[in-house]
């Protein structure tokens, strides 16, 4: 849930080694294009963009924008992100998620730290019309399309929960809403940051939602939704949620929820009843985060990995940073020896990873508003973010780590066994595949941890060439190997 009521708002890679860099990317280049219509979503890997923080494409829609202002307009917009749809490709990315294109509420809420614009695109006051700050359904669609002639799929964010503060519906259709003393004590009932909620158990409400959000999919070929707050409204709308979307969408129109702190249990209900098809896993991020920081020993955070996505359907969609929290590099300090090694854990992870925009480029806004920082672009730029910093060495790494994941979805799946751990590192086998991890500033001993015999070679990171006998593993690092 990206909004808060005014109460709640408060050279490493020089050591990279890719010695089979023109096969992997020979395999890579080859299948990319074919794979991606049949790929399953656990294939995929997602970039989330916020629009109004990602590109200015269209100058002429930057009434009142002030990228000066962190909680205004920047001016970022759909005709933006088309414009930069081959950088993101460039890095490997293979489908899009951007955030909500609704009509936003005309004003700013009152903040204590200025005026708050719902830059954002979660405060709707009009479902049926996309926010001209935002650009046109042309736009949208044109997106869509360019996306597609890349191979890249594209999933928008909807919002069925609540209508932004003060919306016009508080006027025209009262009745559709839950406000002040109807607000409830449940997930359901509950006015979530005290913003109107939305009565979905009502028909005419749930008509309403369906004939704006599904009907703009069918109009612009997106390929599926994003789903907030998913956890505040009531089974039996999801249900119809479902089927609506399957009966004018198609099967594989992709429904990809999220639920505060969700995790493979928490996914256990929609998945069984087929409400979604995904969910973000905020675990991962958590238990990254504390393995890192070394809240959680090396032992237990390989236990965790090796089960973290069982489930029998569905997928879990791991992520690092997003618009709710700080960024990751920003709680590590800065650190992008410890950030390599986030980067690398998310690759490895099973279901579609989800890189936040200007996180390959090392953008670390801290706390709200800081985590909506603007996309670094350099000095001639599209702006809103020029000339802001730019780390080429870990977009770099970044993009070779997904070069590996697409060139064999052996790197991905399948099982994952924890082979050894010490303080500091941990050495994790998947098939033909080694990788050791290092989270301390000193070297740790590979060779110790029980490699298992073979001809490994070393495909990623600083080394050493061979994970045998008396190898250590710089730190903070990683170093992948490929056995024969």
């Amino acid at each position: 849930m990206p909004v808060w009521s005014a109460a709640a708002m408060q050279s490493a890679t020089a050591g990279v080694v890719l010695k089979r860099t023109a096969a992997l990317g020979l395999v890579w280049c080859a299948g990319a294009a074919g794979a991606q219509d049949t790929a399953p979503w656990a294939d995929e890997i997602i970039y989330f963009i916020m629009i109004d923080r990602f590109a200015d494409g269209d100058p002429t829609n930057n009434a009142g924008a002030d990228p000066a202002d962190p909680l205004a307009f920047h001016g970022g917009d759909l005709a933006g992100v088309t414009a930069h749809l081959d950088d993101i490709a460039a890095l490997g990315a293979t489908a899009l998620w951007i955030t909500p294109v609704v009509q936003q509420i005309a004003g700013p809420v009152d903040n204590e730290n200025g005026p708050f614009w719902g830059h954002h695109g979660y405060w709707a006051d009009d479902f049926t019309r996309i926010d001209p700050r935002y650009g046109t359904e042309a736009d949208l669609t044109a997106l869509v399309t360019a996306a597609h002639a890349r191979g890249m799929k594209v999933l928008l964010d909807v919002v069925h929960n609540h209508v932004g503060y003060g919306a016009s519906w508080t006027v025209t259709h009262p009745e559709w809403l839950r406000q002040g003393d109807a607000c409830g004590g449940d997930d359901v009932t509950l006015c979530l940051a005290g913003l109107p909620d939305l009565r979905t158990d009502l028909a005419p409400v749930r008509d309403h939602l369906f004939d704006a959000h599904l009907g703009l999919a069918a109009r612009t070929g997106l390929d599926g939704f994003r789903l907030d707050t998913f956890k505040h409204l009531e089974p039996e709308f999801w249900a119809a949620h479902r089927d609506a979307v399957r009966d004018r969408l198609g099967p594989d129109f992709f429904l990809l929820g999220e639920i505060w702190d969700g995790d493979r249990f928490l996914a256990e209900a929609p998945f069984a009843d087929a409400t979604l098809d995904g969910l973000i896993d905020f675990s991962f991020r958590d238990r990254v985060l504390k393995f890192l920081t070394g809240v959680t020993d090396a032992e237990r955070f390989g236990r965790y990995l090796t089960a973290r996505h069982d489930v029998q359907v569905g997928v879990l969609a791991p992520f690092l940073s997003s618009h709710d929290m700080p960024m990751l590099l920003a709680m590590l300090r800065g650190d992008t020896g410890r950030m390599r090694v986030a980067l690398a854990l998310l690759m490895l992870a099973e279901g579609p990873p989800i890189i936040a925009w200007g996180e390959e480029w090392g953008r670390a806004g801290g706390v709200w508003p800081d985590n909506r920082g603007d996309m670094p672009w350099p000095a001639d730029g599209p702006g809103p973010g020029d000339g802001l910093p730019r780390d080429a060495a870990l977009r770099d790494d970044l993009a070779a780590l997904i070069a590996l994941r697409r060139a064999d979805v052996g790197f991905h799946t399948g099982p994952l066994q924890v082979l050894g751990s010490s303080a500091d590192a941990l050495l994790l086998q998947r098939g033909a595949y080694l990788v050791a991890i290092n989270r301390g500033p000193d070297g740790a001993a590979v060779g110790a941890m029980g490699v298992p015999d073979g001809n490994w070679h070393l495909i990623h990171g600083p080394g050493p060439d061979s994970p045998f006998g008396a190898a250590r593993l710089p730190g903070p690092g990683v170093s992948i190997w490929q056995r024969d």
